[in-house]
């Protein structure tokens, strides 16, 4: 509050547009009320063009994030056996000086490549590349995410066939999308949401892929639901329509594509009737869709993380990427847009320390990007091979729930000299950390985000609580505390600005001005060609097979089902949650309370269950206990559980982190996965 010339007290309001950060996976634009220097409001702002006004349930109660009474705000101290639920507060200066003990101490015993930084959901858009720039710094090549299961298969297909990452177009409204394996309406909003208002209006077809009736799903003028886990497979169902009935576009085929002929030779060797098996989705369906797409121009593709999650994720990848070319819709108004890429400084660019490679390096996608397979180095940990893992620094990220294989995760963090973890709240994988350091959400701290096509800012508007700080500034002080403060910066601020220095702007001049946007061009092909070794589109790739990858996208089986486990496992988000984030938020919990497992009526009967009962749920790797919901629009084959939840409800019980992983990405299997269900017993 501030004092007027009348001698009483006057609340300060204030309202700024700026950006959801993290909430989900978008950054959705918003306008924040501060109220006497705390948020009071969070709105969608309607003048942010890929948004307009949008805002989901997460987003709006951001506030109950930054006002939680349970949030960590100074550094806590393991005062008792892991797993005790005993701690003290110490300051950020010991809680840094203990760090640099333990991690000295390690390093000079076993390696500083046994050190691993984890990363899970971005909380900043730059955090990996601080991370990459870290582990540089003190010689580990080990930088862990879950990107070889979320999102990055996808990045690195476009990349290897057309040189940079394609988006839906959001500027001119298509004749035709087709959403495959995402539930645009509920998940990841930004550049998503915005455009079906428009493409309604144009009377656009949508195509929709997904073995559950989703809000999407339930206005699809065509939906298909194939067998989870198979999408490679459907894939190629539907790129072999479209060659065989030659609705492809020809004249982009012949002058900007490599490799048709041996992609025309692949598919040949596959029988529609072997498809329609290996997808569950008869041969009239498939065809009758492919159709569609093909010839309903222009069209784009939206995707999601169920591509990411199987041995054949960037295969999988790999073959959409092919079905925008082949029917022209690349690089094309209303079609899948080829991103410029913010020109902005690396933040990789610093001396590598490293000297031996890192965990997982023969997954060659994934280690070229300094993708370390995130459950690769709790594997290393258990077994020493290719080195033993001796501790873990954690930003963001809840093993416990999130990598596969529960028991021998936590088995392996266990075997750690020192866990490190940067959190808001205590969470499974905490109980058993050594030290805890606060982490500051948006607005509680000055924030870049670089996205595709255009770069935002997200001005810190609030003080944090205790000592509270955002990952990069916590990087910025473990650099310092490593010794190796010379190559990182005192301030969010200092880094942005190195970051923007290419563009000729400050972080506070881009702040002021607002949204830095690149230039927008369509078929930018023609005149300089796609960013390929051959300038075209690479349905055959040359580099991939110097890698050791197939160079034309290869399908391969996955686990069938036995008479020991007849069903299949899937599962999918919730839009109240952001993967294992955001139960602790009252609002968000009072509408998803429990975990849930949906089958269809028929399931349900034949399996002795009851609906709002409870179920146990079996894999080879372990059971899980959930609460049974109906649900119609499901094959009566599919075990469709709830994700993210802890204890006896968490689903990472059921998964292996073994092979058959992804070649490229050392993606494990989290989809299609054979399965049991039976009713609990009261003895479970």
């Amino acid at each position: 509050m501030i004092k007027d010339k009348r001698d009483y007290w006057v609340m300060t309001i204030l309202e700024t547009k700026t950006f959801c950060g993290k909430m989900c996976g978008a950054s959705c634009g918003i306008i924040v009320t501060v109220e006497d220097g705390k948020i009071t409001d969070i709105k969608g702002d309607p003048d942010y063009p890929p948004t307009r006004g949008f805002i989901c349930a997460k987003g709006r109660v951001f506030p109950e994030l930054v006002y939680h009474p349970d949030r960590i705000t100074r550094p806590l101290i393991r005062d008792g056996p892991r797993g005790s639920g005993q701690w003290r507060e110490i300051s950020t200066e010991n809680a840094l000086e203990y760090i640099k003990e333990k991690i000295n101490a390690i390093t000079k015993e076993y390696g500083s490549e046994t050190v691993v930084l984890h990363r899970g959901a971005h909380r900043n858009d730059l955090v990996t590349d601080m991370l990459i720039r870290l582990g540089k710094a003190i010689g580990t090549p080990n930088i862990a995410n879950l990107d070889n299961v979320c999102s990055m298969a996808r990045v690195f297909a476009d990349n290897y066939t057309y040189g940079t990452k394609s988006f839906p177009d959001t500027v001119t409204p298509s004749k035709c999308i087709l959403v495959w394996g995402r539930n645009s309406l509920e998940t990841g909003s930004e550049s998503m949401i915005n455009i079906f208002p428009a493409a309604k209006r144009n009377k656009a077809r949508l195509l929709v892929i997904d073995p559950r009736k989703t809000s999407i799903a339930a206005q699809a003028t065509q939906w298909i639901k194939p067998k989870p886990s198979s999408d490679g497979y459907l894939a190629l169902a539907l790129i072999k329509t479209i060659i065989d009935e030659e609705i492809y576009d020809a004249d982009f085929v012949t002058n900007w594509t490599i490799g048709f002929d041996k992609l025309r030779q692949l598919v040949s060797e596959y029988s529609y009737e072997m498809l329609s098996e290996a997808i569950w989705i008869p041969v009239t369906d498939f065809k009758r869709f492919a159709r569609t797409y093909a010839t309903t121009k222009p069209a784009s593709i939206q995707t999601g993380n169920p591509i990411d999650q199987t041995p054949n994720a960037f295969h999988t990848a790999r073959l959409i990427s092919l079905l925008r070319a082949i029917t022209g819709n690349l690089d094309a108004p209303g079609g899948d847009y080829l991103t410029n890429l913010s020109p902005i400084r690396n933040l990789q660019d610093t001396p590598d320390k490293s000297n031996k490679p890192m965990i997982g390096k023969e997954y060659v996608i994934a280690s070229d990007a300094y993708l370390t397979p995130s459950q690769e180095t709790f594997k290393a940990a258990l077994t020493g091979k290719p080195y033993p893992v001796k501790a873990s620094i954690l930003m963001g990220t809840n093993p416990l729930l999130t990598y596969p294989n529960t028991e021998k995760t936590r088995e392996a963090m266990l075997k750690l000299d020192l866990i490190v973890a940067v959190e808001y709240f205590q969470t499974e994988t905490t109980e058993i950390a050594d030290i805890i350091l606060p982490a500051a959400p948006q607005n509680e701290y000055e924030d870049l985000s670089p996205r595709p096509g255009h770069i935002n800012t997200r001005p810190k508007l609030v003080e944090p609580p205790g000592e509270a700080r955002s990952d990069i500034q916590w990087i910025n002080l473990l650099a310092e505390a490593l010794g190796v403060g010379d190559q990182f910066w005192e301030t969010e601020e200092q880094v942005f600005d190195y970051v923007l220095e290419p563009i000729g702007r400050t972080y506070r001049e881009l702040v002021e001005n607002g949204t830095h946007w690149m230039p927008r061009h369509y078929h930018k092909h023609l005149s300089t060609g796609f960013n390929t070794p051959s300038g075209k589109v690479e349905i055959y790739s040359k580099r991939l097979a110097e890698k050791g990858i197939s160079p034309l996208p290869k399908i391969i089986h996955q686990a069938t089902n036995t008479e020991e486990y007849p069903l299949v496992l899937t599962t999918g988000k919730d839009y109240y949650s952001y993967h294992s984030s955001w139960r602790q938020l009252p609002s968000l919990r009072k509408r998803s309370r429990e975990p849930y497992v949906e089958l269809h009526p028929e399931t349900i009967k034949q399996h002795g269950l009851e609906e709002d009962g409870y179920a146990v749920i079996e894999t080879k790797e372990g059971s899980i206990t959930q609460r049974v919901k109906s649900n119609p629009s499901l094959d009566p084959r599919i075990v469709y559980a709830a994700f993210g939840w802890g204890k006896k409800a968490n689903l990472n019980r059921l998964t292996s982190g073994d092979t058959p992983l992804c070649p490229a990405m050392g993606a494990v299997t989290h989809r299609g996965i054979p399965c049991r269900i039976n009713p609990k017993s009261h003895n479970r």
